[in-house]
């Protein structure tokens, strides 16, 4: 399905950018990618215990934008006191892991409390991550065998697949948009996909866990 960028102050679950400081407010209105994060993924998103991964753009309004209701963990490669990671209000556990190595859910130990466990996800976003940074396909895939590790029973999954980047990023010559969503379907069972335009083109693929 085609997403109709038509845009406007009426947000899902009534998130009032208003109040925002202009600078964050332009962060998530001026591309079409993080307006559709506004607007329709919280139409479509689980409740319960969200993780984000990939943290490069993230300020801090995104524990608004999953919900305050959520508990929020976010998986990066950045120290945890990054800027970009310190000034999210709200952040329940931020944790350092390389999701393209081979290693239980269980492995992954919470930078924050040290714990070595941190559970099972209701939904996990992979926004942009597996077009972005240029993995080879062996990379892809164990990325992917983590979130299903991570992924709990009857969670959901959305990976945003980033057409613009396979131009810039170097990627493996096998690794492509028709690769990657070929390994997502391998892997998962995809509910629902969207397509965007505009300044972030690219493919939204909603996928649930396989019993």
């Amino acid at each position: 399905m085609e997403y109709d960028d038509s845009f406007n102050t009426a947000h899902a679950f009534a998130i009032d950018i208003s109040r925002w400081d202009e600078e964050n407010r332009a962060f998530w209105t001026d591309r079409v990618g993080r307006r559709y994060l506004l607007t329709v993924v919280p139409t479509k998103a689980r409740r319960g215990r969200i993780l984000e991964i990939g943290a490069a753009w993230y300020n801090r309004y995104q524990k608004e934008v999953v919900g305050f209701e959520n508990e929020l963990t976010i998986i990066d490669i950045k120290p945890s006191n990054s800027p970009d990671i310190v000034a999210i209000r709200g952040l329940d556990r931020y944790i350092c892991f390389d999701m393209t190595q081979s290693a239980e859910a269980t492995e992954a130990p919470d930078s924050v409390t040290g714990d070595d466990c941190f559970g099972y996800f209701d939904e996990i976003r992979s926004w942009g991550v597996l077009s972005h940074y240029g993995f080879s396909g062996d990379q892809c895939e164990r990325y992917l065998d983590n979130i299903d590790r991570f992924l709990g029973a009857g969670g959901q999954a959305i990976f945003k697949l980033d057409i613009d980047t396979f131009k810039v990023k170097k990627h493996a010559p096998d690794v492509g948009l028709g690769f990657l969503e070929d390994l997502i379907r391998s892997r998962f069972t995809v509910v629902h996909t969207d397509v965007l335009g505009g300044n972030t083109p690219g493919h939204v693929l909603y996928v649930e866990k396989r019993s």
